[in-house]
């Protein structure tokens, strides 16, 4: 009995100690959104998950006016997300309350994090350390204040999911795969893979065919079915044309990459992706290399970012490696594990004191990657809040709510509460348009003006008669349209 206490009073104190950490994580966190919010360090983007979000709080279920090829934002993805967050904005409608439900739900993902690694190498402080690093990789953190990210709320249950199925516990990893689902429509192709890895790991039939069959559907469904029904143009999923260099559809895409792979080679391996490569991997070496089963499930999330001939796909600065990151922290773990048994490598009585180096080693090597890479959390309490923040504000707000407002991508986190906004200057996925559609037009010409489309479009307005200078302030320029 004296052992058991002693185990859960220790229990006790990290997951306190766990649960103080993550309360300063998402505190801080939240203070980094907000400074890189007013310091006008977010874009388009934001805005259009916004209105997407207040939209459907307003009983105008996914509604958008950001696409050229849709005004309902399932013709872009299935993200049932935005209409469950939408009963909390209905509740805090400020774009902040978006940040913030991200950061939260970001942090979470410490909990499963800890009780695989507490589990998996038998130490609380094991598990906190591991838990600790997470929170503190440089790519989670940029993840989590790279504007309003779906994909970072699917992390925590994939998490939760791979901690189930080393439990064999089936309910709840089958609830959180379905939770994940709800995320981003891509996120199917990582369940179908951790079914694959339960057939890896010989778990129950139940806990393969499930997962990999509703994930399956999902995809299928979602990608060929749902999305090109709410589509207002021809053609299907809308990102198979971040993938056309290899064909116009997924087979002629997978009949090249089988059949000409040294041509896929020259696109996969440039410097940039393989710095991509070592600075997602690196604070999980040599670890995570020691569990090839676990990091199957990485494996769309890979081909999707490294077969993309834009460069923004592998940049850990932006969102698209989001799946990558629970994966490599998981097979570190259970590489450590797995090496921890390995009589050749370490007898019984130093088998605790590896585990516990190998810890502190991820985490060293996780802090030291932020002085190599970045802090982003450092960096925006650095920069503190732009002194033109109340300028954006006040142009947007003096536009006429029922006018269409043309934005370019700066000013696009201030304009999400309005049901007619268009991105400036046209755009192939975005507005296509924006001079027809829009009776406002505001550019931050400070930030966006030395962008090529953005100078082209402002020479059209100063040009077109059919355009006055309405205002000029601190950067921004506003122009109406003559009636």
């Amino acid at each position: 009995m004296h052992g058991t206490k002693s185990f859960w009073q220790s229990s006790d104190k990290c997951l306190y100690a766990l649960a103080l950490f993550a309360l300063a994580w998402i505190f801080v966190l939240s203070g980094a959104a907000w400074l890189k919010l007013n310091a006008l360090g977010m874009g388009f983007d934001l805005g259009m998950y916004e209105q997407v979000i207040w939209n459907t709080a307003q009983g105008r279920a996914f509604e958008t006016s950001a696409f050229r090829y849709t005004n309902n934002h399932i013709g872009a993805d299935l993200i049932v997300l935005e209409a469950i967050l939408a009963p909390l904005y209905a509740l805090l409608p400020a774009t902040m309350t978006m940040l913030v439900a991200q950061v939260f739900t970001v942090a979470l993902g410490a909990l499963p994090m800890y009780l695989l690694a507490r589990d998996r190498l038998k130490s609380n402080w094991a598990g906190l350390g591991i838990a600790i690093a997470y929170l503190l990789y440089a790519p989670l953190l940029y993840l989590t204040l790279n504007e309003f990210q779906p994909r970072a709320f699917a992390l925590v249950c994939v998490l939760f999911a791979i901690y189930y199925l080393d439990k064999s516990r089936f309910r709840p990893y089958i609830a959180f795969l379905f939770i994940s689902l709800l995320t981003r429509s891509d996120v199917a192709l990582f369940v179908i893979m951790l079914g694959v890895l339960a057939f890896l790991w010989r778990k129950p039939w139940k806990f393969s065919i499930v997962p990999f069959v509703m994930g399956a559907l999902w995809f299928v469904v979602a990608i060929f079915i749902v999305v090109p029904y709410f589509k207002t143009d021809s053609g299907g999923f809308i990102y198979f044309e971040t993938y056309s260099w290899l064909g116009k559809t997924p087979g002629e895409m997978l009949v090249t990459i089988l059949t000409n792979p040294l041509y896929v080679l020259q696109t996969v391996f440039t410097p940039p992706k393989i710095q991509f490569l070592i600075q997602v991997f690196g604070p999980t070496l040599p670890f995570s290399l020691l569990r090839p089963d676990v990091l199957l499930l990485a494996a769309p999330t890979f081909a999707l970012n490294l077969l993309s001939q834009y460069n923004v796909q592998s940049n850990i600065t932006r969102q698209y490696a989001a799946m990558l990151y629970p994966v490599m922290y998981a097979s570190a773990v259970l590489g450590i594990a797995w090496l921890a048994k390995q009589k050749w490598f370490a007898p019984q009585k130093s088998r605790a004191f590896f585990v516990h180096a190998a810890v502190v080693w991820m985490l060293g090597l996780t802090i030291a990657e932020s002085f190599v890479v970045g802090n982003p959390v450092v960096s925006q309490y650095r920069k503190g809040i732009s002194p033109r923040v109340e300028t954006v504000r006040g142009l947007v707000a003096s536009v006429p709510a029922e006018a269409g407002l043309g934005i370019s991508n700066h000013v696009g986190p201030f304009a999400g509460q309005r049901e007619r906004f268009y991105f400036f200057p046209p755009h192939e996925y975005y507005t296509h348009n924006t001079f027809e559609v829009s009776q406002y037009i505001l550019v931050d010409a400070q930030a966006d003006g030395n962008t090529p489309g953005v100078k082209v479009g402002l020479e059209q307005l100063q040009s077109d008669p059919a355009w006055e200078l309405l205002m000029q302030r601190d950067g921004y320029v506003l122009y109406r349209k003559k009636e």
